[in-house]
This record gives C-alpha cells, structure tokens and sequence, in this order.
C-alpha cells in the first residue's frame, strides 16, 4: 500500500515538475491550471488514504481468523497429544500374568557365574510380554547385550532389584536366589 502510494506520489510530483517545465516555456503560466492539479492531488491522496485504510481492515480480518485457526489446531492437538499419553501410559502398565503353569525359576549359565531369575514372582508380578515381548513365552536364548538391557534396564527403571554384576552372577554353587 505504501509502494503505491508513493508511486502516485512520484507520479505527482513529476507531473508538477514538467509542468513547471512547460511554464517556463511559455513563459506564462495558465492560471486555471493550477487548481486542476491540486484537486486532482487531493483525489490521488484520498483514494491513497481509502486503499491505506482498506488494507489495513483487511489485514486486520485475516490475522484474527489466521488466530482463530491456530486456536482450533491447538485445542485439537492437545487432545491428541492428551490420548496419545493416555495409549502410552497404559501400554507402559506391566500386565499381570495370565498363565495356568510357569516354572519357580529359570537358571542362565554363563561364564562369569549363573544367574538364577525368580520366573514366577516375574511373571505375576509384570506378565510376559515385559520380557518375551509379543511372542509366545517360552525359552529365550539372549546374548549378553540383550540380557543385560532386558534386566538391568528394567531394575534401574523400576529402581528394585539387582544391578550390580555380582548380585546376579554368583560364581559359588549356590547362586542368589530372586534376581
């Protein structure tokens, strides 16, 4: 709005010098002329002023409903956020066990002494799928990486139950029971 505005500024202003050029010409200026001028730049500045003022409403329109919009996206995604913390919550719930038979305890052999897991109280307490995650339970073969991300990870988010490397791995006969 303001470009156009001093275009028709510039415009003005070059009419006004060239006909100060032709004046000097004819060395004597026509006296009905000049009030056309000036009417016809207060035209050009109320039509400035009416275009400056409908853009402006117009601006003024299209940030409000530019809000509107934001607000309606926000208020939708915090209930999707909202519902989506809800599915994770309780998809993070351990499940409880639902199982007719399961064996007392598991005994994993392995170099740096045996580790002897209490299955059942694991199983009732956080249900299979914490550990055999979708699969049907049975036995694992977990390497070392994976026992000890699946084990330990879970004792430091859970903050209970061993950690340490020689509260599991016993290298005496008698392993610890209850890891």
């Amino acid at each position: 709005m303001k470009k156009n505005l001093c275009i028709v500024a510039i415009m003005v202003c070059l009419m006004l010098w060239g006909c100060g050029q032709e004046e000097k010409q004819a060395e004597a200026p026509a006296p009905e002329t000049m009030p056309a001028v000036e009417k016809a730049i207060d035209k050009a500045k109320e039509a400035a002023e009416a275009v400056a003022e409908k853009v402006e409403k117009t601006t003024e329109a299209v940030v409000e409903k530019a809000e509107q919009k934001i607000e309606a996206v926000e208020g939708k995604t915090a209930i999707v956020v909202e519902k989506a913390a809800t599915v994770v919550e309780k998809s993070a719930e351990p499940t409880p066990a639902k199982f007719t038979t399961t064996v007392e305890s598991v005994t994993i052999d392995n170099k740096n002494g045996k580790v002897v897991l209490s299955h059942k109280k694991h199983a009732e307490a956080y249900g299979c799928v914490v550990c055999h995650g979708a699969k049907k339970p049975g036995p694992q073969k977990l390497g070392k990486e994976a026992a000890h991300a699946l084990c330990q990870g879970c004792h430091k988010e859970k903050k209970s139950g061993p950690t340490a490397c020689n509260q599991c791995h016993q290298k005496k006969a008698k392993a610890l029971e209850g890891c």
